[in-house]
C-alpha cells in the first residue's frame, strides 16, 4: 500500500463576492472534518497527516485537496466534497492510485487551472450566483 504522508484541505475564506469563489463557502470544513475521520477508522493516524490550510491556489476549483506523497509527489483534487473524500481515502490512499472516482477530481499538474477534468462537478457559487440573479 502506497502510502500518502500529507493531505491538505483548503480552508481559504472569501468575501461571498470573489469571483474565484471560496473552498469555505463550497464546504470545506466538512471535507476535512471527514478525512480526519477517516484516517482514525482506517488506523492511519500515525501514518497520514490530515490538515486544514490556507488557500492551495486552484480557486475555481475548490474545495480543494492536495495529497503529497514520496511516489506521486502533489496531487491536486478540485470539487471534493465528503463522498469524494471517502474515494480519496479508499482509491488514493489505500490502493496507491486515483481511481475512477477520483480520477475526475485531479487537476492536471502543468495546468492547474484547468477545469476540464471537473466537467459535470458543477460549482456551487457558480449555482447560487445564477439563482441569485433569477430571484
Amino acid at each position: 500500500m502506497k502510502q500518502p504522508s500529507l493531505v491538505f484541505v483548503c480552508q481559504n475564506l472569501r468575501d461571498p463576492d470573489a469571483i474565484q469563489g471560496s473552498c469555505m463557502r463550497r464546504g470545506s470544513k466538512d471535507v476535512l472534518e471527514r478525512l480526519k475521520q477517516l484516517r482514525v477508522e482506517l488506523g492511519l493516524k500515525t501514518q497520514l497527516r490530515v490538515m486544514g490550510c490556507t488557500c492551495l491556489g486552484p480557486c475555481e476549483s475548490g474545495v480543494t485537496v492536495l495529497v503529497v506523497d514520496d511516489e506521486g509527489g502533489a496531487t491536486y483534487y478540485g470539487r471534493m466534497d465528503v463522498a469524494t473524500a471517502d474515494a480519496l481515502m479508499r482509491e488514493h490512499v489505500l490502493a496507491g492510485e486515483p481511481g475512477e472516482a477520483q480520477r475526475r477530481h485531479r487537476l492536471p499538474k502543468d495546468n492547474l487551472l484547468d477545469l476540464s477534468a471537473l466537467e459535470g462537478h458543477e460549482d456551487p457559487d457558480a449555482q447560487a450566483a445564477e439563482e441569485k440573479k433569477a430571484s
